[in-house]
């Protein structure tokens, strides 16, 4: 078994109730970290854009929320082979009009991942491309002939590059057009594993 930071998390999402709505959705459940193998770095590290340009390193961290908080200004570093899967606790994403999801890197060394999509909540994956650095990557589901509705990503980083090694997951995002959601009394209910209690960001990860 891989050794897992955060343990998998339990998704539940309700198959009625899903309204069309002219919205978007963030990925902000975390479903399993799995460190990068070999790597003397075990705990999740990363950051924000401006305590990294003052610094010039990334800080350990105590959970994975930047990860999951829809800011571009926030990051986790996946170094190669580390992976992330996230789910989606108010809705699914599908193969709508033109581009469906889009998944952001704050870094500036030309990072790489592999981006993977799951419509079982994180049991089985299909590959959807190609993710690159310092940009947010526009992804079609249509150019897999995905036709399931996807409730985890799987994001795995390619290489160590950048002074915070590894690919710098900002956010995955559900886009307009492409997105099905839950509101009220119907609102689905994702439950992560995240670590720690503390604040997200203590000590340099180079400690």
């Amino acid at each position: 078994m891989r050794s897992m930071y955060v343990l998998m998390g339990a998704l539940v999402l309700a198959v009625t109730g899903w309204a069309h709505a002219g919205e978007t959705i963030v990925a902000d459940v975390v479903i399993e970290y799995s460190p990068a193998e070999g790597s003397h770095l075990r705990q999740p590290y990363g950051g924000t854009v401006q305590q990294f340009s003052r610094t010039g390193q990334p800080w350990r961290l105590e959970d994975l929320s930047f990860a999951i908080d829809g800011n571009r200004n926030s990051f986790v570093s996946l170094p190669r082979g580390a992976v992330l899967i996230l789910g989606f606790s108010d809705g699914v994403i599908f193969d709508g009009p033109g581009d469906d999801i889009f998944v952001a890197e704050s870094g500036a060394a030309s990072e790489l991942a592999d981006v993977y999509v799951s419509s079982d909540g994180g049991i089985t994956f299909t590959l959807l491309g190609r993710a690159y650095g310092d940009r947010v990557t526009r992804m079609d589901l249509g150019t897999i002939g995905f036709t399931g509705e996807v409730n985890a990503v799987k994001v795995v980083g390619l290489d160590s590059r950048g002074d915070s090694p590894g690919f710098d997951l900002s956010y995955v995002q559900g886009l307009e057009g492409s997105v099905q959601t839950l509101g009220g009394a119907n609102r689905s209910e994702g439950r992560g594993f995240s670590v720690g209690l503390g604040a997200r960001g203590q000590r340099p990860a180079t400690d």
